[in-house]
């Protein structure tokens, strides 16, 4: 797509749905095309979209051996679990995490939750019923994804953003990146990655091409597929397209159809389907 078509579709999206963007980036398939819609900070939070990334982490642990999706959330915490936990959550496996299935019917970590932080998040988070069956009932936390990021460091033996900093960040040339941790130094998880857009646009680039980047492979294409069929850390968006959504008007997107990524920055006010639409406009249509 030529540059001056690429900004040409934005501004009539923006003058068709009103949205607080700050940045859209765009992969037609050949090059990237960035539009910054407003001056803003270089680096912005992801907010939801902060998942994908915490499962992509988890995806390089299974593709390595370190880790099997079966596997239980306490065995591979290890030291790291309270010495009192409800036993209940011995039933959860990594998919159940991933997927939202933990059994969980509320979340205490929701970062628009009325609950004040805890001072211990994996306590918390461990000591909560499990009214449901583990891995039956649907229900969407930011508490399923502190527990990957525990998962990460017990298994690596580093922090969620270091693990990330040196297997994907670094290698794919990041600029600023910045994830806000819990009072232990645990990065959240499920939200509070800030990095730029053309940066959040890499994640989307690397899972339209079945895991892999710049001629380097960073995911096995089995893991990119079975994340994108389950919907583990994404979702189906519109009706060609896979990806993640972050609160305020966030997002991570690509369609393999037409060999395309999109990722947004911004603050939504109101309640126009801006993401919807570049997505029908820029990823899927012809």
């Amino acid at each position: 797509m030529e540059y001056a078509l690429f900004l040409m579709k934005c501004r009539e999206l923006l003058r068709e749905y009103p949205f607080n963007l700050y940045d859209l980036a765009f992969y037609d398939g050949e090059r990237v095309h960035h539009y910054q819609h407003q001056p803003a900070n270089p680096a912005n939070n992801g907010y939801s979209v902060t998942k994908m990334f915490t499962m992509t982490a988890i995806g390089m642990l299974a593709d390595g051996g370190k880790l099997s999706l079966t596997d239980k959330i306490t065995e591979l915490l290890g030291d790291a679990l309270p010495s009192s936990y409800n036993h209940d959550w011995d039933r959860v496996t990594v998919f159940d995490t991933l997927a939202h299935k933990t059994g969980l019917d509320r979340g205490v970590l929701d970062i628009y939750g009325d609950d004040p932080r805890p001072a211990d998040f994996l306590a918390t988070v461990l000591n909560l019923p499990l009214p449901h069956a583990p891995g039956r009932v649907y229900h969407y936390t930011d508490d399923a994804y502190y527990l990957l990021s525990r998962v990460v460091s017990a298994v690596s033996g580093e922090k969620l953003l270091d693990f990330l900093r040196t297997r994907l960040f670094n290698p794919l040339a990041f600029s600023e990146v910045a994830w806000s941790s819990c009072p232990d130094g645990y990065q959240l998880g499920g939200d509070c990655l800030y990095c730029t857009t053309p940066d959040m646009l890499k994640l989307g680039i690397l899972f339209l091409q079945g895991g892999a980047y710049g001629g380097r492979r960073f995911l096995s294409e089995e893991f990119v597929k079975y994340a994108s069929e389950n919907n583990l850390g994404m979702a189906k968006c519109e009706e060609k397209s896979h990806g993640k959504t972050g609160s305020k008007g966030q997002i991570v997107a690509f369609c393999p159809e037409s060999h395309r990524a999109l990722a947004i920055h911004a603050y939504q006010i109101g309640p126009y389907d801006f993401r919807g639409a570049a997505i029908r406009e820029l990823l899927e249509k012809d």
